[in-house]
């Protein structure tokens, strides 16, 4: 696979409301939130599954849109108090419609001196939203600038991207329906695996 030769800090992080305007552009979504905080996300490249899913459903077999998505108040909980050193802002949640069906995200903003850090999780309810539609895009590569590498975290899927000079962000699949993002600013790999341990990712997959 060719990576484009565009400057890699283009597929760093951009407004979350971005993304959520292309996804109403291309999929005819309307949006019911609450205090909606917009958190940063990125954009960047895994391989292909090897073998393809039905028409309609996930790797795992779940077909798009089989499972309600849990409210956005049901995973306001398991963001994370703020680590040692670190202040939080209030948490926010919101819930988009799609076709016949919701997808949700709760994020959350925390802060250290100038760093920055956001965690976002979602619950796609098996759509191809949010963070989901870059997932199957992703590349593993590394250069002067920084690398993305692919990984496990808590026994799940998950990729960790970083650019110079303190850009650090990791997303992490769970049962292919939740997606968690963690970024950090102007931090450490520290501070990104403090974010990344805080996260309860097998109570996050029982959720039903």
């Amino acid at each position: 696979m060719i990576v484009k030769t565009s400057p890699l800090k283009l597929i760093f992080p951009a407004l979350v409301v971005v993304l959520g305007i292309c996804f109403c552009m291309t999929a005819g979504c309307t949006s019911d939130s609450s205090d909606t905080t917009t958190p940063k996300a990125t954009t960047a490249a895994t391989p292909a599954a090897t073998t393809a899913p039905a028409a309609g459903t996930t790797v795992s077999g779940a077909a798009k849109g089989s499972v309600t998505a849990v409210p956005f108040a049901t995973l306001i909980p398991f963001l994370p108090g703020a680590p040692a050193g670190w202040t939080a802002d209030e948490p926010a949640g919101a819930s988009w419609t799609i076709e016949d069906g919701q997808w949700t995200w709760a994020t959350r903003e925390y802060s250290k001196d100038d760093a920055r850090a956001t965690i976002l999780i979602q619950d796609s309810a098996y759509y191809d939203v949010g963070y989901w539609e870059s997932w199957d895009s992703f590349i593993a590569f590394e250069t002067t600038e920084g690398y993305y590498k692919q990984k496990k975290v808590g026994g799940y899927p998950a990729w960790e991207v970083f650019t110079k000079p303190a850009s650090y962000g990791t997303w992490v699949g769970v049962n292919e329906r939740f997606m968690v993002y963690i970024s950090v600013e102007d931090g450490s790999r520290q501070d990104l695996d403090a974010f990344v341990n805080a996260i309860n990712y097998d109570g996050i997959a029982n959720l039903k």
